[in-house]
């Protein structure tokens, strides 16, 4: 095969991928958009909460002073699976709160998440209630808190990159 044939197909593949990547971003956001059309990103709930440790932080108050990643997330949620690492990656380096929607007792999310091997800091919401005052519609949900407002939300399924480069955008906003 000759060269420039050879790198045409290259190309050609290049432009699919490319194409394919614009798409998928261009759907996510678009399906982001929907599902937090009824969120007021002013309208932030309380964010006080007692973690499964005993710990009781003001989340809310701490946004004021760097941003906030709130992870939404069940032990029932297959692409949880996938987006939870990514979750436990940043919360090494940055405040992150997670909340356990309808996962079971709290000994069994605890369990949950010495088997997974996470170290989150976790509220458990066994009836989904903080889930319904923070209007969430699906799992996982990420919303980054910063100065008391909601600055980003997404749902479904995040890379690694994709929730670096948000919580990055959020430093700079408010």
């Amino acid at each position: 095969m000759s060269q420039p044939k050879q790198s045409s197909k290259w190309l050609k593949l290049l432009k699919n991928i490319a194409a394919m990547v614009v798409m998928f971003m261009l759907i996510s956001t678009a399906v982001d958009a929907w599902r937090g059309r009824n969120l007021d990103p002013q309208a932030v709930p309380l964010m006080t909460y007692t973690d499964l440790q005993g710990t009781t932080e003001d989340w809310l108050e701490r946004s004021y002073s760097e941003p906030v990643i709130v992870y939404f997330w069940a032990t029932w949620c297959p692409v949880c699976t996938y987006v939870t690492p990514t979750v436990n990656w940043m919360a090494a380096d940055y405040p992150v709160v997670t909340v356990a929607l309808r996962s079971g007792s709290d000994a069994k999310v605890a369990h949950y998440l010495e088997q997974q091997n996470y170290q989150l800091i976790t509220v458990n919401d066994p009836l989904g209630q903080v889930g319904q005052q923070w209007q969430i519609t699906a799992t996982p949900t990420v919303a980054i808190v910063h100065q008391g407002e909601i600055v980003s939300y997404t749902t479904g399924i995040t890379t690694p990159t994709g929730l670096w480069w948000r919580r990055w955008w959020a430093s700079f906003s408010g």
